[in-house]
């Protein structure tokens, strides 16, 4: 399965090594040396040591935590990939935030894979698009910091956004916005989700780092993934599409 023999390799470092002392280098002499497969051969006793740890986490990994009836794929400024994950996020982090939220946001760049083919998702699958160990933030401003929150976003061509909000992209600037079909009030206060990266400024979003901030202590991956294993076990399907939420005038 893609990615899971380096995710392995990962945690059976950390179990190795986790403990050690952290040393860094200030200089090192480079040189190359060849590398035969006999001195690259598997060595009996370490393979007897990791082997059930590499077990363990391959029967975890290649759960089927749900199933999808069409292919995913990531793209701009919309995708079928970016709706269904942005609308999972919203939904458990509206479930956690002490208020209720307007919407939810999730950058580009934090979805790692390209597509995901129809069929069983394995949890190893979840791992792999959603690696990193975001949580979840909520972002109270007003609806003109909103607004500058979304010129960012339509200056990047789109991010995945939840079904609440709707725009359109009209010379890298957010025209036409709607939050739950209301036109954006610029003096009103609303409430959304991003990753906590996001939060703190990353894929460029410096303009929320004067905004009031709360974070939950939630891992966003862990989050979908108990989305996707409970509706599983009511035996729900996904087949999510592109919806209009964002459209980009600028690249019809």
């Amino acid at each position: 399965m893609r990615g899971v023999r380096f995710l392995l390799l990962s945690v059976l470092f950390i179990i190795a090594f986790g403990g050690c002392k952290v040393l860094y280098v200030s200089d090192a002499d480079v040189e190359y040396k060849t590398v035969s497969e006999e001195s690259a051969k598997e060595d009996a006793e370490v393979e007897s040591l990791i082997a059930p740890y590499r077990e363990d986490l391959e029967s975890s990994m290649n759960k089927v935590i749900g199933t999808l009836e069409v292919d995913l794929v990531k793209e701009r400024p919309e995708s079928n990939m970016g709706n269904w994950l942005v609308d999972i996020f919203y939904d458990e982090a509206d479930a956690v935030s002490t208020e209720k939220l307007d919407f939810a946001v999730l950058n580009q760049g934090g979805l790692r894979l390209s597509s995901l083919t129809k069929g069983p998702i394995l949890r190893g699958e979840i791992f792999e698009l959603i690696p990193f160990d975001n949580v979840v933030s909520v972002i109270e401003a007003s609806g003109a910091e909103v607004m500058l929150f979304l010129d960012h976003i339509a200056k990047g061509r789109g991010w995945p956004v939840s079904h609440q909000l709707k725009m359109e992209i009209k010379d890298g600037k957010a025209i036409n916005v709607a939050i739950s079909d209301q036109a954006v009030d610029l003096s009103r206060t609303y409430r959304f989700a991003v990753p906590d990266y996001v939060a703190g400024g990353g894929s460029g979003s410096k303009m929320l780092l004067a905004m009031k901030r709360t974070d939950y202590d939630y891992v966003i991956r862990d989050l979908t993934i108990k989305h996707l294993i409970a509706s599983h076990q009511r035996k729900v399907t996904y087949a999510p599409t592109k919806d209009g939420r964002i459209k980009d005038l600028d690249h019809e």
